[in-house]
C-alpha cells in the first residue's frame, strides 16, 4: 500500500516551494526543495497524478527536458484522479504544469488531460510506437470534436516524419485557421514540405512562404531551404542559389542547404501517394520499392490483368463458337487454328524455331447467312485472348467503304479505314467485289484498294489481322486476280449450308429469343418446305449453281420466316373473334403450322424462289 498521507504532505511542501500559499501559509520559492518535495510524494504515492504534475512544473522552470516516465505515470492515472491534490488545497486547474516537446520545434504546455494524451502520443512517436501513437491521437481528436490545434499538429508530425506526405495534408488540412501562431508555423512548414515532395509546386510555395514569415527561426530556415529546391524545380536556378546562399550565410553548418548550393543536380526526389502505398512498412520510408522494383511490380500487375482479361476472352470465344448450331466442320477448323497461334507462341517462348506464323489472315467461303460473320467476331477474340491482337474489336466492311469517288481518293479511303481497324480484325464481306470484273480498262478504284491494302497488310502484319468473306468460286476469282493476294490468305475455312435439322434448331433459338414458341405440327411443315430448299438448285445471276436455300440466305431466311409467321399470328389472332383479353399467353406465343406455311410462302416468293 502507498502512504498517501505521507504523499500528501510532501506535495503541499512542493507546492509551498513554489512560492504558492496554502491556507494563509507562505514560504520563499525554493525550485530545487520543490522538486525535492514533489520527487518524494511521487515515490511515497506513484499514482499521485498531480505529484507528478508538480514535477513536471519544477522540470519546465528550470527550462529542463521531460522524462518520458513523468508522461507514462500522468497517462496511467490522470484521467482517475488528475487535480485531486488541486483541488483539496483549493488550488484552480492548471495552477501546475509542465511542457512536453512535439517533436517539431515546439514545447507544448502540460496542464490537463487532453495535453497529457497529446504528449504520450508525442512520447509513443519518439518510440517509433506509430500504430499506437496514430490510434491515440485519432481517438483524441473524435473525442475532443477536432477542436484541438495540438492533436492535429501532433498528427501532422507523425506522419511527417514518417513521410507520409498526402496523410500530412489531410492532418493539416484545417491549420490555415489555427490562431496559435507558433502552431501555424510548424504546420505551414510541414504542408509546404509535403505538397514540394508530391510536385504540388505552386501549393508548395504558399505555406512555405508563410513558414518563412512565422514566428519560430528554425522554421523559418527550413522553409526557405524547401522553397529554394521548390524554385530549381520551376526551373529558376538563378533564384534558387540565390537562397542557398542566404542560408549558407546564416547557417553554415547547413549540410544539405550547403550541398544543394554546390550541387545543382542536388533536387527534390517527387512521389506519389500510389508508390508511398507499395511500402513494405507504412512507417518506412526505406520500405519502399526502387524505380526498378516498381516498374516490374507494375508490368506484372498489368501482365496479370491481361492474362485474366485473356482467359475470359478465349471463354467467351469458346462458349459462342458451341452455342453455334451445327459448324461441326467450322469448329474443328477454329480449333485448329488456336492450337497452331497457340503452340507457335509457346515454342517462341521457349526459344525454338519454326514458331509463329508469318500471316494470320483468313479466308471465309461459302454461301450467305451461314454465320461467317459471328465467327469472325470469335476468331477475334481468340486472337487477342492469346496476345496476337492488342483488342478483339472486328470492323465489318464491304466495298464501299474502300472505293472512294475518284482515283487518289481510294487509297486515301482504304487507309483512314485500316487505320480505324488497327489492333484487331478488319473484316470485308463478298471481298471479291472489290475487284470487278467486265470494266472497260478493268477496275482501277478496286485495284487501288487492293493495292493499298496490301501494303498496309506487310507494314502493319503485327497489329491487323484481315478476313474476306464471300462464296468459294468468288474468292478464288479475287485471290487470282492479284499476285499479293493468294499468299496472304493462304488459310481457308469452308462454311456449309445448313441442313434442314440445323435450320430447324435455328428456327427454334430464333423463336425463343422473341418469346414465341413453334408447334410440333409448324416445325414439321418448316422442316418439309426446307428440305425442298436444301434439295432443289437454281442458276443464280453469276451462273453458279446453288442450293435454293443458300440463295434464300440460309439463317437470314429463318429469321425472316420467324418474323412473318408471328405477324401471320397477330393477324389470325385479330381475326379469330376472340376477345383479346380472353388470349391465353399459349396463344399469344404459339406459331401454328398455318402461320409457318404462309410465311414460308411469302418470304420464298419474295426471294423468287
Amino acid at each position: 500500500m502507498y502512504d498517501t498521507r505521507a504523499a500528501r504532505r510532501s506535495f503541499d511542501i512542493g507546492i509551498l516551494s513554489l512560492g504558492i500559499p496554502i491556507d494563509g501559509q507562505e514560504a520563499p520559492k525554493d525550485l530545487a526543495h520543490a522538486r525535492k518535495a514533489f520527487d518524494l510524494a511521487s515515490r511515497q504515492d506513484p499514482t499521485m497524478s498531480d505529484a507528478w504534475l508538480g514535477l513536471a512544473t519544477t522540470l519546465a522552470q528550470a527550462q529542463e527536458e521531460l522524462p518520458g516516465e513523468i508522461v507514462l505515470r500522468l497517462y496511467e492515472n490522470g484521467e482517475r484522479n488528475l487535480f485531486a491534490e488541486h483541488r483539496r488545497l483549493g488550488l484552480p486547474p492548471r495552477t501546475l504544469g509542465g511542457r512536453f516537446s512535439t517533436g517539431l520545434y515546439i514545447d507544448y504546455p502540460l496542464t490537463d488531460w487532453n495535453e497529457i494524451q497529446v504528449a504520450k502520443a508525442s512520447l509513443l512517436i519518439r518510440e517509433r510506437s506509430h500504430d499506437e501513437a496514430e490510434q491515440l491521437l485519432k481517438d483524441l481528436r473524435e473525442r475532443t470534436g477536432g477542436k484541438l490545434a495540438i492533436v492535429d499538429y501532433v498528427t501532422g508530425f507523425l506522419y511527417y516524419g514518417a513521410q507520409l506526405w498526402p496523410d500530412v495534408l489531410v492532418a493539416l488540412r484545417e491549420s490555415d485557421g489555427w490562431s496559435d501562431r507558433y502552431l501555424a508555423s510548424g504546420a505551414d512548414l510541414m504542408v509546404g514540405s509535403s505538397c514540394a515532395q508530391l510536385g504540388l509546386f505552386s501549393q508548395a510555395v504558399q505555406r512555405l512562404e508563410r513558414a518563412e514569415s512565422g514566428v519560430i527561426p528554425a522554421a523559418q530556415i527550413a522553409a526557405k531551404y524547401s522553397r529554394g529546391l521548390v524554385l530549381r524545380e520551376q526551373g529558376e536556378a538563378e533564384k534558387a542559389r540565390a537562397i542557398f546562399e542566404e542560408i549558407y550565410a546564416r547557417e553554415p553548418g547547413f549540410e544539405a542547404n550547403k550541398r544543394a548550393m554546390q550541387e545543382p543536380t542536388f533536387r527534390i526526389v517527387t512521389t506519389t501517394p500510389e508508390r508511398i502505398a507499395l511500402r513494405a512498412n507504412r512507417w518506412d520510408p526505406s520500405s519502399a520499392p526502387s524505380e526498378d522494383e516498381i516498374k516490374k511490380k507494375e508490368a506484372a500487375a498489368a501482365e496479370e490483368k491481361r492474362s485474366a482479361e485473356n482467359e475470359i476472352l478465349l471463354a467467351e470465344a469458346q462458349q459462342e463458337l458451341d452455342l453455334q448450331i451445327g459448324m461441326s466442320g467450322v469448329k474443328q477448323q477454329v480449333a485448329r487454328l488456336q492450337a497452331t497461334v497457340q503452340m507457335a507462341r509457346l515454342r517462341a517462348e521457349k526459344g525454338l524455331g519454326g514458331g509463329q506464323a508469318k500471316s494470320q489472315h483468313l479466308a471465309f467461303t461459302g454461301p450467305p447467312g451461314t454465320g461467317k460473320t459471328t465467327i469472325a467476331r470469335v476468331v477475334a477474340k481468340i486472337y487477342c485472348g492469346l496476345g496476337l491482337l492488342k483488342t478483339a474489336n472486328v470492323l465489318e466492311t464491304s466495298r464501299k467503304d474502300f472505293v472512294g469517288e475518284h482515283l487518289g481518293s481510294t487509297a486515301i479511303k482504304t487507309t483512314a479505314l485500316i487505320d480505324r481497324a488497327m489492333d484487331g480484325v478488319l473484316f470485308i464481306d463478298e471481298a471479291y467485289t472489290l475487284l470487278q470484273s467486265g470494266l472497260s480498262g478493268g477496275d482501277a478504284f478496286g485495284k487501288e484498294a487492293i493495292d493499298t491494302l496490301l501494303a498496309r497488310m506487310e507494314n502493319d502484319r503485327d497489329r491487323l489481322v484481315v478476313i474476306i468473306a464471300g462464296y468459294d468460286n468468288e474468292i478464288d476469282r479475287f485471290l487470282a486476280g492479284n499476285e499479293g493476294l493468294a499468299s496472304r490468305f493462304a488459310k481457308r475455312i469452308r462454311f456449309d449450308s445448313y441442313t434442314p435439322d440445323e435450320l430447324g434448331r435455328i428456327a427454334e433459338f430464333q423463336a425463343k429469343r422473341r418469346d414465341a414458341v413453334i408447334t410440333p405440327d409448324a416445325m414439321r411443315e418448316f422442316i418439309t418446305q426446307t428440305q425442298r430448299l436444301y434439295d432443289q438448285t437454281k442458276i443464280s445471276s453469276s451462273g453458279q449453281e446453288m442450293r435454293l436455300v443458300d440463295l434464300a440466305g440460309n439463317g437470314r431466311f429463318v429469321r425472316n420466316v420467324i418474323e412473318a409467321a408471328e405477324e401471320e399470328r397477330e393477324f389470325r389472332l385479330t381475326q379469330s373473334g376472340v376477345d383479346p383479353a380472353d388470349l391465353t399467353e399459349e396463344d399469344l406465343m404459339s406459331i401454328t403450322a398455318e402461320d409457318l406455311r404462309t410465311a414460308m410462302s411469302s418470304v420464298i416468293a419474295a426471294n423468287r424462289l
